[in-house]
């Protein structure tokens, strides 16, 4: 139900267009009651070769003879009998009503009827054939009508959907994975736009053509249709058990299509791996039991689907005949009562049995509709479920209340007695171990701090924390005396350029990946911050310059052409503090050699970090101090001569190097 209201409440800015496809539906309904009740004159036209002119006319005698009777009788009987009277009373009022309508139907619509039976038969078929036009063209305008809120709804969830996700720190959306993003934002949406289509369109003019055809049918002989409609709760019953199972199993498969996405995404992101190691039979086998598992689960909501129509439709034939057999033992016996209930207010005919007959069969088929797509919008509740769930999820680095102003770093950068854990799945009990010990570090305006350690070591964790990629979970890092905490993280990342190992790019223009650093920045200062970058010599070359789109994650360019891009993407953010994690470890020498030209340059008047398992020689020159750590420990600061004669373990990565390349 919380869902509902939450759909809800996208829904309501539409409310205009809703309330007018609402309108449509009445109407339509109106009209589906209106040609099911031709069955009565047809009737009496056809089988009972009687005309309307004569119908009403006999009719209209013959109340008035029996009111005429009624109330003579009335005043024979004694006062004292007072349920005696109490039912000729009614009779005489019900019999009055009848009147009052058969001399407004003589008055107002007869004359308008031809008294020849085929002219009245045609022009009978003439309006069914215009009312069937008329309610066709209403159903159009309706289901135009929801598509279009349908459209505008899902897209603002949509929206919304995105939007959280983007407001997410890092390790929550690692959590929560990129398959499983895509497939909230695409499966799951594609549910909830399929079950809010219904909505819209099923689950609002059928109820309303069934009541319509319900309420006709009550007016016609309002106690048996009360006896038609008395398997509703039942009904009700068997939607909710069979609802409960259906949206379980709806959960089930939308985390089995999470898992198909990630299979797709993870074996054709590493297509290059796959192909060199010949891996395809292990990915075809991954996918294969993907697959299997969403047929599985596919299937568990296809049998309990199967099963809610049949049952309905059988309830539904249940509840026509519990109607239809009392009033042919009234009809073929010409009484108004059975053991002794009455069931009618006179002795029924054959027109009035035709007429309820077929208004409650007209009831059928807005039935045989609604329990279709029962499984559709449990599903589509079930999708609903997972992409609220997205757009609520918190993120565990929360903006301050009352944030204040960031001046542009000149002074410090303080970690005092910083300790963090990342956080763990349910399997590992949330209890993963500490990625950093009670780490402490200053480091002055204008410093470049080379950070090396093993694979494991904290080091990418440890500035990880500078943009706040995530919070320590102990201790404080400062800027300039400032928490960071205590400041918008957009201002805060605004003085960080990042130049990471795994340079990332956008499908998009070179121009737009270098103006990515600085959305506002002009062309001049994209140019300027390419020849800085030492990039404008090879974008020049390129056919299209740099309006050149670079591929999926850059991959029409090498890497060396990347690195100096995303170089020139830092140099236009102009930042105060500049963040270089393994940016070279994936680049040949002559690569190497450029960014630390670049460097060398760009880093005057800036705090910047080096993160590397080892610093390459040929930035020494540039290095103020290094930083080395191991399991999530500072172990020893200084000099690159300091820390040869004074820490083993970085001696130990200093030879390590020194083999590699002597093996190389």
């Amino acid at each position: 139900m919380q869902d509902f209201v939450r759909i809800g409440s996208y829904v309501w800015p539409y409310r205009r267009l809703f309330v007018l496809s609402v309108v449509c539906a009445v109407i339509v309904s109106l009209f589906w009651a209106m040609n099911l009740s031709f069955a009565f004159p047809v009737v009496k036209i056809l089988f009972q070769n009687d005309s309307l002119h004569g119908y009403v006319d006999t009719e209209i005698q013959t109340l008035e003879s029996s009111i005429r009777v009624d109330t003579a009788r009335l005043e024979e009987i004694p006062a004292e009998q007072v349920k005696s009277r109490a039912q000729i009373q009614y009779r005489v009022s019900e019999q009055s009503r009848s009147l009052l309508l058969l001399t407004k139907v003589r008055h107002s619509f007869l004359p308008y009827i031809p008294r020849d039976k085929f002219d009245t038969m045609a022009m009978i078929l003439g309006v069914l054939l215009a009312a069937t036009f008329l309610k066709g063209l209403f159903t159009y305008f309706q289901e135009m009508l929801v598509g279009s809120v349908v459209q505008l709804t899902v897209n603002s969830i949509r929206q919304d959907c995105f939007r959280a996700a983007l407001r997410l720190d890092y390790q929550s959306l690692h959590r929560i994975g990129t398959s499983s993003l895509m497939s909230r934002m695409t499966n799951d949406i594609e549910q909830m736009t399929s079950a809010i289509r219904v909505f819209g369109v099923t689950l609002v003019r059928e109820p309303l053509k069934a009541g319509a055809c319900t309420a006709m049918a009550f007016y016609v002989n309002w106690r048996l249709t009360l006896l038609a409609i008395t398997v509703v709760p039942l009904m009700g019953l068997i939607f909710s058990l069979f609802g409960k199972r259906l949206r379980r199993a709806s959960h089930r498969t939308m985390e089995s299509m999470a898992r198909i996405y990630e299979c797709i995404a993870e074996t054709f992101g590493s297509a290059r791996i796959v192909i060199a190691f010949s891996g395809f039979r292990k990915h075809r086998k991954q996918f294969l039991k993907a697959n299997r598992d969403y047929y599985t689960g596919s299937m568990k909501i296809v049998k309990l689907g199967a099963l809610v129509r049949p049952i309905t439709e059988i309830m539904g034939v249940l509840a026509v005949f519990a109607a239809l057999a009392p009033g042919a033992y009234l009809v073929l016996r010409n009484t108004d009562s059975i053991l002794g209930i009455k069931l009618a207010a006179e002795p029924m005919g054959i027109a009035e049995l035709a007429t309820i007959y077929a208004l409650l069969a007209g009831t059928m088929d807005p039935v045989r509709k609604l329990s279709g797509i029962f499984e559709q919008v449990k599903r589509g509740m079930a999708g609903s479920e997972r992409v609220f769930d997205l757009i609520d999820e918190a993120s565990i680095v929360p903006e301050p209340k009352s944030p204040r102003m960031m001046i542009r770093h000149s002074s410090m950068i303080s970690m005092q007695d910083v300790s963090f854990r990342y956080e763990g799945t349910e399997a590992e009990g949330n209890q993963r171990p500490l990625a950093l010990k009670g780490v402490s570090l200053d480091v002055r305006f204008g410093e470049v701090i080379a950070v090396v350690g093993g694979n494991g070591s904290g080091k990418s964790t440890l500035l990880s924390l500078l943009p706040r990629f995530m919070d320590p979970g102990e201790g404080r890092v400062l800027i300039d005396g400032v928490d960071i905490r205590e400041l918008r993280t957009r201002d805060l990342r605004s003085q960080i350029g990042f130049v990471t190992q795994e340079t990332l790019l956008f499908n998009d223009s070179i121009f737009e990946n270098i103006r990515y650093g600085n959305s506002g920045a002009s062309r001049e200062m994209v140019l300027e911050a390419a020849m800085q970058a030492q990039a404008a010599g090879f974008i020049q070359q390129l056919p299209d310059g740099f309006e050149t789109i670079v591929g999926d994650k850059g991959g029409k360019l090498s890497g060396g052409q990347r690195q100096r891009i995303a170089l020139a993407r830092a140099i236009l953010r102009d930042p105060s503090i500049l963040i270089l994690d393994e940016a070279t470890s994936a680049v040949d020498s002559q690569s190497e050699e450029v960014i630390h030209a670049v460097l060398k340059e760009f880093a005057k008047n800036r705090t910047v970090f080096i993160i590397s398992h080892v610093l390459n020689r040929t930035f020494l020159d540039l290095v103020t101090r290094i930083v080395v750590m191991d399991q999530g420990r500072i172990l020893a600061t200084g000099s690159h001569d300091e820390l040869l004669d004074s820490c083993a373990a970085y001696r130990a990565l200093n030879q390590s190097q020194l083999r590699m390349r002597d093996a190389a």
